[in-house]
């Protein structure tokens, strides 16, 4: 699965990366991939703060009055198990933003493909998709050094990326993509099994780790990615330490002249969010995410109008996530968990009631959500004393503690585990056993290898577009089985129907269709809610592109500049 999206009628988005932690990623859920657009595995605890404002389009001095000096300080959440883009979320999204370039991507405002090395897209049919590359050269290191970006290069990085154990791709590319052809230097042709409506998203050729550029030589040798990082994108890899504490420079032959406009990038690990507020106010990093409006507040107050808060309504869903096999089988089991569990109080709970109840979609997809008055009678419903009636008629052994399932990716995502544990034990009268996780292990075998026994708790990413959140009532899940052991062949083809319908209102509709089926059968993931994220920056952190998703991620044009 991917850490990418695109869609959405709400232009806003906390900043990617702001602070969050899968390797920054908030991951989320990765789902997950928990970026933290917001939170979750979906984010990178290593990125930058990316978007937040709709459609805001930061006006800059000539160019030739900008300090090009700069570089731009971030924390980092939680160190790598892997600096390799093909071994591990985390990486794979950092280095797939700044160290590697793509053909195009897609903003969530427009979902217009936006094309960056390609210098033309056409489809003459809808199974066949022809790029034109433009002219771009990989870093100077060896075994590329600094040679041109050829049409080879980008087959072999999707067709290699693919089929990585590391990489959790989607079902587009494991059943619609069919390969690429190469005629020359300069002509990718896409080849595609079926059309789909969603071809140009992040969840299918504009992926930022699938569709990110590796030369060929190194896709022979993935493993080679284990010791060093090439690409031909704006920054340069210089180094790391165990994979903590990242340093990038300017790319000087970068294909965009001028560009980027910082120096370079740094990023610190700072695990406690304590540490990391501290940091901020000492000036020792330039922008940290903040957990609460309460947090907001004190650095409002400490530091006044030099800094400069973003606020926006998340697209990162915290869910709950049970099994449906074993004890779970039983739909009245899972039914149990979604009644017992009151959102209203975990929003207060969790963000001193900065969020909002979510269904399967976040409240961001407006054309694609089920209304609130619906999920009030449905997914929102909280019932404990329906919940443990539905308990028993399943048979269900309240002798065994649940155990819930999280990764240790900050305070959050703890105090999360705590609120559904509590709440569980009050409404169901069940033991719970909390088990922590350190982020690789949790994602690549408690969730994608489906080694939790009973559930496990994240926030999604904040996707781009609306598809990515149905992944988890699939069969298959980027060439894995389901990671609930939920196999349900009318939801399956349902999800696959919709990707053809190229209508944009009938596939509005199909997909609603899709998630009141979900609910109808109780599939086993329960949205809770989305926060309200929140990220401060220092006011010499200059020319932020706002409320384009991941898109902003992509600027070249951030600075810094500390005249006033």
């Amino acid at each position: 699965m991917r850490a990418n999206g695109l869609f959405g009628r709400r232009a806003s988005r906390r900043r990617f990366l702001a602070g969050a932690g899968a390797a920054g990623l908030g991951w989320g859920g990765l789902l997950l991939a928990g970026c933290g657009d917001d939170e979750g595995p979906g984010r990178s605890p290593t990125a930058p703060p990316g978007d937040a404002s709709p459609g805001a389009t930061p006006t800059s001095p000539p160019e030739a009055d900008i300090p090009k000096d700069g570089i731009l300080r971030l924390r980092q959440t939680a160190p790598w198990s892997s600096i390799n883009p093909w071994k591990g979320l985390d990486s794979g999204l950092t280095w797939g933003f700044y160290v590697f370039d793509h053909l195009f991507y897609t903003p969530l405002d427009t979902l217009k493909p936006e094309l960056f090395l390609a210098t033309s897209l056409e489809q003459p049919e809808p199974t066949r998709i022809i790029f034109k590359l433009g002219e771009g050269y990989f870093h100077d290191k060896p075994p590329v050094n600094g040679r041109r970006v050829t049409a080879r290069d980008v087959k072999a990085s999707y067709e290699t990326s693919i089929k990585q154990p590391g990489v959790s791709t989607t079902t587009f590319m494991t059943q619609v993509f069919a390969g690429i052809d190469v005629p020359d230097d300069e002509t990718v042709i896409v080849k595609l099994n079926a059309p789909d409506a969603w071809a140009f998203t992040s969840t299918a050729l504009g992926g930022v780790i699938t569709g990110s550029i590796i030369p060929e030589e190194i896709c022979a040798q993935p493993d080679f990615m284990d010791r060093d990082i090439i690409g031909s994108g704006r920054f340069v890899f210089e180094g790391h330490e165990s994979g903590t504490n990242f340093r990038l420079r300017r790319f000087e032959k970068w294909r965009v002249p001028g560009e980027p406009w910082l120096a370079g990038m740094r990023w610190f690990l700072i695990q406690e969010q304590a540490q990391a507020l501290a940091a901020f106010s000492a000036q020792d990093i330039d922008t940290v995410g903040l957990a609460n409006v309460l947090e907001r507040d004190q650095l409002v107050q400490r530091h006044g109008k030099d800094i400069e808060i973003d606020s926006d309504l998340s697209r990162s869903v915290w869910v709950i996530l049970t099994r449906a096999d074993g004890r779970w089988a039983d739909p009245r089991a899972r039914k149990a968990v979604n009644l017992a569990i009151d959102r209203d109080q975990i929003i207060e709970v969790m963000t001193f009631g900065e969020g909002v109840k979510s269904g399967v979609m976040p409240p961001a997809f407006a054309s694609v959500s089920l209304s609130e008055q619906e999920l009030s009678q449905t997914l929102w419903k909280f019932d404990p004393a329906q919940a443990k009636q539905l308990l028993a008629q399943a048979g269900f052994d309240t002798t065994q503690p649940i155990e819930i399932k999280v990764a240790a990716l900050g305070d959050n995502f703890s105090k999360f585990a705590q609120a559904v544990a509590a709440q569980l034990e009050k409404n169901l009268g069940v033991k719970t056993n909390i088990v922590t996780e350190d982020f690789g292990t949790w994602l690549q075998k408690s969730l994608y290898g489906s080694e939790y026994k009973d559930l496990i708790v994240f926030p999604t990413l904040a996707y781009d577009e609306p598809t990515p959140y149905l992944l988890p009532y699939q069969k298959d899940i980027g060439g894995r089985p389901n990671w609930a052991r939920f196999f349900d062949d009318e939801l399956d083809q349902m999800i696959a129907r919709a990707r053809t319908i190229m209508d944009d209102e009938q596939r509005f509709e199909a997909l609603k269709e899709v998630q009141r089926k979900a609910i109808e059968k109780v599939a086993p993931l329960f949205p809770v809610y989305v926060p309200r994220s929140f990220a401060a920056y220092w006011y010499w952190v200059k020319g932020r592109i706002t409320g384009r998703g991941s898109y902003g991620l992509f600027n070249g044009r951030v600075y810094i500049d500390k005249r006033r």
